[in-house]
């Protein structure tokens, strides 16, 4: 009799199947993102860099640019200190309780909406808001906070921060706090001890969810304009100014190019800091 040999089972495929399996992606990606930014990189060059001459010619479109950038950094910033507060407490704290507020302030601005919490930032904000509202309290004048830079750097900064805790919470449960009591044990102080153990071990991954942050805020619409204002402009607001009111398709492309190469090379440089790896797992675990 005949033996029917059967071929032993493994998770890896042929090429020529993986390359049929890839194909549906690759088609996906070619149309909806490729091909949009050949065509937007066209359309910025319509008459050669005329369009990117004048958006830096313009006073609009430098101080767009700079408030964009200024703003972002600041948010990442703002963004990356407050998140990793937050995601070591999560990591250290022995309350279950606080755990659990932590959580809580994390996860419920992550669940709402962008309208939704642009409406709390002014609630607090604004001229009748909570804060003015307690300063007449006590005695002092209200503050005009709306409409300014700082209002626009808080509203990205609150709907950033979870995408910052989850990021490098993901990484702060890796370190061993064995270390840190060890480096008390030998003679270091509490923040002695986070400052030479635990940020040089988690500064990959903070690098990575800085480099995500960025290229996320350099990107917000919605919270420059309701909490900005003609005040504090952002690029998206730009663009789609000289969409809508202007019809100057080629300085709107020419804007995103710029949009988008700043927050490329942002990745770029996160990614020869530390690596594809940490990249991957900060877009990932936010």
């Amino acid at each position: 009799m005949s033996m029917q040999l059967r071929r032993e089972w493994t998770p890896f495929i042929r090429k020529r199947y993986a390359l049929v399996a890839l194909l549906p992606a690759v088609i996906l990606l070619s149309v909806f993102v490729l091909y949009p930014l050949v065509l937007l990189v066209v359309e910025s060059s319509t008459n050669g860099f005329e369009a990117y001459g004048r958006i830096l010619a313009s006073g609009s479109g430098r101080k767009a640019i700079l408030t964009t950038f200024t703003a972002s950094l600041i948010v990442t910033a703002v963004v990356l200190v407050v998140g990793s507060v937050i995601a070591w407490t999560i990591r250290t704290t022995t309350r279950p309780w606080l755990r659990g507020v932590c959580w809580a302030c994390v996860l419920i601005p992550f669940w709402m909406g962008t309208i939704v919490k642009n409406y709390a930032i002014i609630l607090l904000i604004s001229k009748e808001g909570v804060i003015n509202t307690a300063l007449g309290w006590l005695g002092h004048k209200p503050v005009q906070m709306m409409y300014t830079t700082p209002a626009v750097v808080l509203g990205i900064s609150y709907s950033l921060i979870p995408f910052a805790v989850l990021t490098v919470n993901a990484v702060f449960q890796t370190i061993d706090l064995n270390l840190l009591r060890n480096a008390e044990v030998m003679g270091s102080t509490r923040s002695g001890a986070i400052l030479r153990v635990m940020v040089p071990l988690a500064m990959p991954g903070l690098i990575a969810s800085g480099a995500v942050v960025f290229a996320l805020a350099v990107g917000f619409y919605v919270t420059p304009v309701t909490l900005g204002g003609a005040q504090a402009p952002f690029l998206a607001g730009l663009i789609q100014t000289n969409i809508l009111e202007y019809f100057d398709y080629p300085a709107a492309a020419a804007l995103a190019v710029i949009l988008l190469v700043v927050a490329l090379l942002v990745m770029i440089v996160a990614v020869g800091l530390v690596g594809t790896g940490s990249i991957r797992r900060a877009i990932t675990r936010s």
